[in-house]
C-alpha cells in the first residue's frame, strides 16, 4: 500500500560529533547520517538522537558548533510516515513541540552556531539549519524551501518566526505558501539572494570552505549577519555590511494580496495556507516567544488531523513512491532507442518531437502529408528553443544541438532505421490504422510504434497489424513540456519487451508512467469526461449554467468544468463524448448544448471574464432553479461511479494509480489527494479507509 496509514518503523539518523581544529579555533561538527545510506529525515527517535548530541557536548575549549549532512542531503525534513501515525490532538502537537524543543538546544548554546548546508534542506531540515546562527550552503544545492503547505501542514518547528525575521513577511509568505503550493524550491544560490543563507561556497572541498568562513566569522574578518533569532519585520543592511535579510516594503498589504489569490484559487477548501498567512502575521507584528510558539504548535497539531493533510501526504507518497516503482513495468530488458519518427505535424506531434529531441537527445524524425506543415513544425520548434535560451533554461549550444536534431518531410521511408515511430494524427481509427498500416512494410520488424491517442482502442488499432505486439498507447497530455503523465495502454497482444521499452522511454523523458488496460478513455479522460457528461447534461436540462460550473469551488479544484473544456477545445471534447457513449451509453451521454456550440464554432461556453457568453447561453434551455450544493453531490456521485467501475474492471492496478493520473494529468490539487479521498470525504466510499482517523468525542 502506498499510503500513509500502516504503522513504520522510523529510519533513524544518526548524529555524528566529531571536535575538529581549524586554524586557530576548535569546533564541535555535528554531522547527520541516514541509517542505510537513506536520506536523513527527522522522526521522534531521530530528534531524540539530536537533541541527546547537542545536550552531550563537550563546550570546553570549543569555540563554535556546526550541524551538516552527508552526501548530496543535509536533511529532507520530517519523516511523513511516522507523523501521520499520530491519532489525537495531544499526539500531533507533541510533534511539532519535540522539534521546536530539539532545534532549540541548538540556538541556545553559548557558543556561535553554523548550518553547513552540503544538500538538499527541505521542511524540517531548513527550519534546523535557521536555528543556527549563520548559514552557508554548497553551490550545487538545488533544493531549498518549505513544502509544508503544500503537504497540509504549516512549518511547525520554529521556521516561520525565524524566516519573517530574516525576510519579512512578504517574502516568508511566498516561500511558504505561493511556492510550496507550485512545488517550487530554491538553490543555494536564491536562498542567499534572498537572505536565507549567509554565503555560497563550493561543493568541492567544501566542509573546509565553510569552516573557513565560520573561522572568518569568529575572528571578526567577515562582517556577521543579523541573528535569524533576532525578530524582524522589516530587516535593514548597513551601507557595505553583510545581507541580512530583504527588506518588505509592503508588509501586511502583500499578505492580504496573497489571501486574495486564495481564495480565488482554492475558496477556503485548503486550511493549511490560511493558517501559515496567520501565523507569519502573527510573527510579523508580535515578538518572538512563548505565544508565538504555542500557536504554531497548536495549529501544527491541528493541521496533521485533518483530512486535507492525510489527503496532501498521501499524494506526495504516490506521487514519489509510484514515479519510482511504477506498476506493471516487466522484468525485462527494454529495446535501445537511439532514432524516433513522429507522423504528424500539428501542435501535439511539434511538442512530442522537442520533448524527445530535449530529453533523449536523438535523431527525430517528422513527416506530414504536407512539406508547408513540416516546415512550420520545424519553425515552431526552433523558436521554442529560442524561448528557452532567453529564459535562461538553455545556453545557445546547446539549444542549436537540439535543433539539429529535429529533422523533417513528406516521405515515411526515411523511418526506415527508426526504433520508435509515435503517431499523432486525427483522433478518428480509420486515420490512426491507415497511418500504421502504412508504416509497418516500411520500418524493421523490431521498430516499437507508439499512438499518442487520448480514447481509442488501442487493440482496434492494431487489428491489421502483422506484429500488433509491438503496437502500445502511449499517451502523452498537452502542455508536453510540461505534464508529466505518460498513460501507457496496453493490449493482450503487447509484447513484454515493447512494454519495458515504453517504461524506459518514459523514464528517460522524465514523465510519471501509469499502465492502463485498453478501455475507453483511459483514466484522466474517463474520469474527465464523466464529469463533463453530468455537467453538460445538467445545462441542458437548463440548470443555471453559473452555478453548474462553480459548483464544485469549495473543493478547490484548479479550473472550473467548463474553463477547462474550453482549454481541451468543444470540438475535441465532443469527439471524446461520442466514443465514451458509444462504449457506455448507460453513463455517458452526448449533449445537445454541446453539438450546438460545435456548430456554431464558438470556442467553448465562457466570455474572457469566465461567465456564460450571450452568444453560448442562447444554445441552452431555459433557465430552471439550480441548488449549487446539489448539483455538486450529483457530479461527485457519478465521479464515485466511474472510479468503482474502472477498478472493477481492471483498468489499473489500484486508486492510487487513478489518483496519480489525476494530480499529474490532470492538476488536481494534493489537498484533495487527488481523486479518491476526495471522493471518500464527500460521497462516503471507501477507497482509502486508512486515511480517515476517528478523533476523539472531546475534540
Amino acid at each position: 500500500m502506498t499510503g500513509n496509514a500502516s504503522a513504520s518503523a522510523e529510519s533513524v539518523t544518526e548524529i555524528r560529533t566529531d571536535y575538529l581544529g581549524h586554524g586557530a579555533y576548535r569546533f564541535a561538527v555535528l554531522t547527520l547520517e541516514g541509517a542505510g545510506h537513506r536520506p536523513v529525515m527527522m522522526g521522534p527517535a531521530s530528534l531524540a538522537n539530536f537533541a541527546a548530541a547537542v545536550r552531550a557536548l563537550d563546550l570546553s575549549g570549543v569555540d563554535a558548533v556546526a550541524v551538516t549532512g552527508k552526501g548530496p542531503v543535509f536533511c529532507a525534513g520530517a519523516d511523513l510516515k511516522r507523523m501521520t501515525e499520530a491519532a489525537t490532538p495531544q499526539q500531533t502537537e507533541d510533534v511539532a513541540r519535540q522539534g521546536v524543543e530539539a532545534f532549540g538546544l541548538l540556538e541556545a548554546l553559548p557558543v556561535p552556531t553554523f548550518a553547513f548546508i552540503n544538500g538538499v534542506a527541505l521542511g524540517g531540515g531548513l527550519e534546523l539549519a535557521l536555528h543556527a546562527g549563520y548559514r552557508v550552503a554548497a553551490d550545487s544545492v538545488r533544493a531549498l524551501g518549505f513544502p509544508e503547505v503544500r503537504l497540509g501542514l504549516i512549518p511547525g518547528w520554529g521556521g516561520i518566526p525565524r524566516t519573517v525575521a530574516l525576510v519579512g513577511p512578504a517574502l516568508t509568505a511566498r516561500l511558504m505558501i505561493s511556492d510550496s503550493l507550485a512545488g517550487r524550491n530554491l538553490s543555494a544560490r536564491a536562498a542567499a539572494e534572498l537572505g536565507l543563507v549567509d554565503a555560497v561556497l563550493p561543493e568541492d572541498g567544501f566542509l573546509t570552505a565553510s569552516l573557513d568562513f565560520a573561522a572568518s566569522i569568529l575572528s571578526g574578518t567577515a562582517p556577521a549577519p543579523v541573528p535569524a533569532a533576532v525578530p524582524s519585520p522589516r530587516p535593514s543592511r548597513a551601507a557595505g555590511g553583510p545581507k541580512s535579510g530583504v527588506p518588505s516594503a509592503v508588509g501586511n498589504a502583500s499578505l492580504e494580496d496573497i489571501r486574495t489569490q486564495l481564495d480565488s484559487r482554492l475558496h477556503g477548501a485548503a486550511p493549511a495556507p490560511y493558517r501559515a498567512l496567520e501565523l507569519i502575521a502573527g510573527a510579523a507584528t508580535t515578538p518572538a516567544g512563548q505565544a508565538g510558539q504555542t500557536a504554531e504548535i497548536q495549529a501544527f497539531g491541528e493541521l496533521l488531523l485533518s483530512d486535507e493533510a492525510r489527503a496532501s501526504i498521501y499524494a506526495f507518497h504516490v506521487t514519489q513512491s509510484l514515479a519510482k516503482k511504477p506498476a506493471g513495468r516487466p522484468a525485462v530488458d527494454p529495446l535501445p532507442v537511439r532514432t524516433i519518427g513522429v507522423v504528424g505535424a500539428g501542435l501535439m506531434a511539434s511538442q512530442l518531437a522537442l520533448v524527445f529531441a530535449q530529453q533523449l537527445r536523438v535523431p527525430v524524425r517528422i513527416t506530414d502529408l504536407s512539406q508547408d506543415r513540416v516546415d512550420a513544425a520545424l519553425s515552431w520548434t526552433a523558436g521554442q528553443l529560442d524561448r528557452l535560451v532567453g529564459r535562461g533554461h538553455l545556453d545557445a549550444a546547446s539549444a542549436a544541438a537540439i535543433g539539429a536534431l529535429v529533422t523533417g518531410g513528406t516521405d515515411k521511408s526515411a523511418f526506415a532505421d527508426c526504433d520508435v515511430v509515435i503517431e499523432a494524427v486525427f483522433e478518428e481509427l480509420d486515420v490512426k490504422r491507415d497511418v500504421f498500416a502504412e508504416l509497418e512494410p516500411l520500418l524493421r520488424p523490431d521498430a516499437i510504434l507508439l499512438t499518442n491517442t487520448s480514447s481509442l482502442s488501442i487493440e482496434a488499432m492494431g487489428a491489421d497489424l502483422a506484429r500488433p505486439g509491438r503496437l502500445i498507447g502511449f499517451h502523452f497530455f498537452n502542455p508536453v513540456a510540461v505534464l508529466p503523465l505518460v498513460e501507457i495502454i496496453t493490449t493482450p497482444q503487447t509484447d513484454q519487451a515493447t512494454l519495458a521499452t515504453a517504461f524506459e522511454l518514459a523514464r528517460r523523458l522524465r514523465k510519471t508512467a501509469v499502465l492502463a488496460t485498453d478501455t475507453a478513455g483511459f483514466v484522466v479522460n474517463r474520469v474527465l469526461t464523466r464529469l463533463f457528461s453530468e455537467v453538460l447534461s445538467l445545462l441542458d436540462d437548463g440548470a443555471d449554467p453559473d452555478r453548474v460550473d462553480h459548483a464544485l469551488d469549495p473543493l478547490g479544484l484548479p479550473m472550473t468544468p467548463l474553463q477547462l473544456l474550453q482549454f481541451i477545445g468543444p470540438a475535441v471534447q465532443l469527439h471524446i463524448c461520442e466514443k465514451m457513449h458509444q462504449t457506455y451509453p448507460q453513463r455517458f451521454s452526448v449533449s445537445t448544448s454541446l453539438k450546438r456550440l460545435v456548430a456554431a464554432g464558438l470556442p467553448g461556453y465562457l466570455d474572457d471574464g469566465g461567465h456564460i457568453s450571450p452568444a453560448a447561453a442562447s444554445l441552452l434551455a431555459a433557465l430552471k432553479a439550480t441548488d449549487a450544493g446539489i448539483v455538486r453531490a450529483r457530479i461527485l456521485a457519478a465521479l464515485a461511479e466511474e472510479v468503482t467501475a474502472m477498478l472493477e474492471e481492471g483498468v489499473v492496478a489500484g486508486p492510487e494509480q487513478i489518483d496519480l493520473c489525476m494530480i499529474l494529468g490532470a492538476n488536481y490539487p494534493f489537498h484533495t489527494g487527488g481523486l479518491t479521498p476526495l471522493l471518500d470525504r464527500e460521497t462516503g466510499t471507501a477507497f482509502h479507509p486508512e486515511l480517515r482517523i476517528p478523533l476523539p468525542a472531546s475534540r
